[in-house]
């Protein structure tokens, strides 16, 4: 399958890929839109919920945003500078998502609501293929179907 091919096919809107920019000493992480995905990597897929539940500010901002596509290992990466840990440790050090709750609202400036049920979602999703609702969207993984 080509790149072509699977965006038409998965009607994507967005390609996004990890990045990482060093400024002197720190280094600033997040997504950048890319023009490459790597079909032989498993995608993650992110698109609008419809779900009645769903703020109208993440209402907006996801349909706006479309239908997204990242690989897996750029996930993982992202997974790995937001919480300096690998998700499979993640998902065995935090059983409690009370505790997730109140330890990212204590340690994060930037804490919303739900974030930490949002970055379990997202271990899970990652090391076990969990499809997840979170913050007006859906993340779903997939396996590219490759030319034989």
């Amino acid at each position: 399958m080509s790149l072509d091919s699977f965006i038409k096919s998965n009607r994507i809107n967005k390609i996004y890929s990890y990045q990482e920019v060093r400024d002197g000493n720190r280094i600033e992480f997040g997504w950048g839109e890319a023009s490459h995905l790597d079909l032989n990597d498993s995608i993650v897929i992110s698109y609008p919920s419809r779900s009645k539940k769903v703020s109208e500010e993440d209402k907006v901002w996801s349909a706006k945003e479309g239908r997204s596509a990242a690989s897996l290992t750029d996930y993982r990466s992202y997974f790995k500078s937001i919480t300096s840990q690998s998700p499979e440790n993640f998902i065995k050090k935090w059983d409690s998502i009370d505790l997730l709750e109140s330890f990212w609202k204590n340690n994060s400036k930037l804490y919303r609501d739900g974030e930490g049920q949002f970055l379990l979602s997202l271990a899970n999703l990652i090391v076990n293929g969990s499809k997840f609702i979170s913050f007006g969207r859906i993340y779903r993984k997939i396996e590219p179907e490759l030319d034989k």
